[in-house]
């Protein structure tokens, strides 16, 4: 009776057979455009370049292509003049300001307006009076504190930054302020750079 062999040689020679073919088929390629090369030569339509030539030639391609992808990078980051750090520091500073009004501050709607930019200092602007009318008529007095921050998108030195607040509202002269006074606000900000600063060119209160 026949055994049938169940070692894998015949999965291996057919391994090796592809292998070589492969290789036959590599070898035929690389003779083919020698002969091209070599036909265009003798026609006069290209110069003969040796080749130790072809491979210096490719070889200073992936050098330059390489030194150009590192000053790519480096003028990037070079162009981020600004840390996250530095980005959620402005955006937590100007909120503070933003969501504690104080009716002992005349100044506090300018101080506003100076920390601002784009769409969001062209909406306040317009109600920058009314904000201190009304701040001043209620005696509002209020603290605030960011309790957190946190970069969601960026692009360059403009930044989308999350944050979390909480501000205690009190009137002047009166006793400490209990929990029940404490708001929690959450915000998304966008911060940017404008005339050598950071400021605040969009505000949304989120729910």
């Amino acid at each position: 009776m026949k055994v049938a062999d169940t070692s894998g040689r015949p999965a291996a020679s057919s391994g090796a057979r592809d292998i070589a073919a492969d290789r036959a088929a590599r070898r035929e390629l690389r003779e083919a455009l020698d002969e091209l090369h070599r036909i265009e030569v003798d026609a006069g339509l290209r110069r003969r370049l040796p080749r130790r030539r072809w491979v210096v030639a490719v070889l200073v391609l992936v050098v330059a292509l390489a030194l150009a992808a590192v000053a790519v990078t480096a003028w990037t980051r070079d162009r981020a003049r600004y840390s996250d750090a530095e980005l959620q520091s402005a955006a937590a500073e100007r909120v503070e300001v933003l969501i504690a009004p104080d009716s002992r501050d005349d100044r506090r709607a300018q101080r506003i307006l100076a920390g601002a930019t784009g769409a969001f200092y062209d909406e306040f602007a317009q109600s920058a009076d009314s904000y201190t009318e009304f701040v001043r008529a209620n005696g509002t007095v209020a603290e605030s504190s960011v309790d957190g921050t946190g970069i969601s998108a960026r692009d360059g030195d403009s930044a989308t930054v999350l944050i979390a607040a909480t501000v205690v509202f009190a009137r002047p002269g009166s006793p400490d302020e209990t929990d029940d006074q404490a708001r929690r606000f959450r915000l998304r900000v966008l911060v940017t750079p404008d005339d050598g600063s950071l400021k605040l060119g969009a505000v949304q209160y989120l729910p």
